[in-house]
């Protein structure tokens, strides 16, 4: 798989051939995790398209050029920027709702919080596991345009 810059334009990178989707449907995966709810299998989804990018990285299957690491490493940016705006907004949904003293609306404030911060698949989890999905991408993204450099590189040391 390589992956083109055909223009300073994000939205015109060109991904081709194979491999898991590319860096493309690892960040959509992403993307619909948050559209959807961030659902646990939404989430699933985006942590094997990542998982994905990085197996193919590591083959060797990806290169990218420095024009479209550029690109998207900014991109990755912006989504490390709206993943902490979500965090910090992420503060007032684990927090209990001041609804009332009443036992029901106790029960109804532990069970809102219950949403915004248990165990399983809260708001607050949810957003914490995209940090690692990012993390993911951008090492592949990284390995990626290592073997862009040294394909580049050999290609070189055969025409002297």
């Amino acid at each position: 798989m390589a992956i083109n810059d055909p223009s300073a334009d994000t939205t015109s990178a060109v991904l081709t051939a194979g491999g898991f989707g590319g860096v493309a449907a690892a960040i959509n995966f992403v993307n619909e995790a948050v559209q959807a709810g961030m659902n646990e299998k939404a989430m699933e989804q985006a942590k094997q398209a990542a998982k994905g990018l990085g197996d193919a990285a590591t083959a060797g299957q990806i290169r990218i050029t420095p024009e479209g690491f550029d690109i998207l490493m900014k991109t990755l940016d912006q989504c490390d920027d709206h993943l902490r705006d979500l965090q910090f907004n992420v503060h007032a949904v684990v927090q209990a709702p001041q609804l009332g003293s009443s036992p029901y609306a106790q029960t109804v404030a532990a069970h809102v919080q219950k949403g915004g911060a248990g165990p399983d698949q809260s708001a607050e989890m949810m957003v914490r596991q995209l940090g690692p999905v990012f993390d993911a991408i951008r090492d592949a993204l990284n390995k990626a345009k290592q073997a862009y450099e040294d394909n580049e590189h050999a290609n070189l040391r055969k025409l002297k």
